[in-house]
């Protein structure tokens, strides 16, 4: 399990900045360079933090920001890979395989970027987080490719945006971190808002509390890890403000 001092050193060893078209871009290093799988951290955290005073707001994008639009269970079986998560299987794919696998992830990838629109509320959220100069980071498992391409069609800017490109993919904690680190807030002091799995464990792992965006369907029974189950954006004001429980 990661002490404080072995965090610390990984984060002053790891760290990339550079400016981004529609926020900063914020690169995390890892030893495995970003190739972790999504389930090596389930045993390995075990808590759900215990909410602070929210210093600022990461998203994630498809079915949050954006309207749900991909249908991972068809993706998976264009590419042929089984019931297994797509990111892990890239990672450990190669040659002619990877690139087949890429292929089918940036097809549904662009036809995601054409076909995206905010998710009801989201205009309405973004600009009260703005209105209140609270910071807020794309946190996604999107190519930067798509990323800047949604945000260029929907207008959107964040001051910090992380793709999968930029190093350990959701659930890890890191990337979450680092968000924190750059804005001198602890994990604790951040909302990660999302709609799937990988979302609240991300936060789990980085003892960071999250909400879950039900975009009116049941609740599963991961979303039990969620610190707050909401179902419309305009939710997480209540988050912040200390109304919602």
């Amino acid at each position: 399990m990661w002490n404080k001092q072995n965090t610390s050193e990984l984060r002053r060893e790891s760290e990339k900045l550079h400016s981004g078209s529609f926020g900063m871009e914020l690169r995390v290093g890892d030893a495995n360079d970003g190739q972790r799988s999504g389930l090596e951290f389930l045993p390995r955290y075990g808590f759900i933090a215990v909410p602070m005073k929210i210093k600022g707001v990461i998203f994630d994008m498809d079915g949050t920001i954006t309207a749900p639009y991909f249908d991972f269970t068809t993706i998976k079986e264009e590419a042929g890979i089984g019931d297994v998560d797509m990111l892990d299987y890239l990672a450990t794919a190669t040659g002619a395989e990877h690139a087949r696998v890429q292929a089918v992830m940036t097809k549904f990838e662009d036809a995601g970027v054409a076909e995206a629109k905010l998710n009801h509320g989201a205009r309405e959220l973004l600009d009260e987080l703005v209105r209140r100069k609270m910071p807020t980071a794309l946190l996604t498992r999107n190519t930067r490719r798509s990323v800047d391409g949604v945000c260029r069609k929907l207008n959107l800017k964040f001051a910090i945006t992380v793709t999968r490109e930029d190093g350990p993919h959701k659930p890890a904690p890191e990337p979450i971190w680092e968000i924190a680190r750059h804005w001198g807030a602890e994990p604790g002091e951040v909302l990660m808002v999302g709609d799937y799995k990988w979302d609240v464990l991300c936060a789990k792992n980085a003892g960071a509390p999250s909400a879950m965006l039900t975009n009116g369907e049941a609740i599963p029974d991961w979303a039990s890890d969620a610190t707050y189950i909401i179902t419309t954006l305009s939710e997480v004001i209540e988050i912040i403000e200390g109304k919602k429980r």
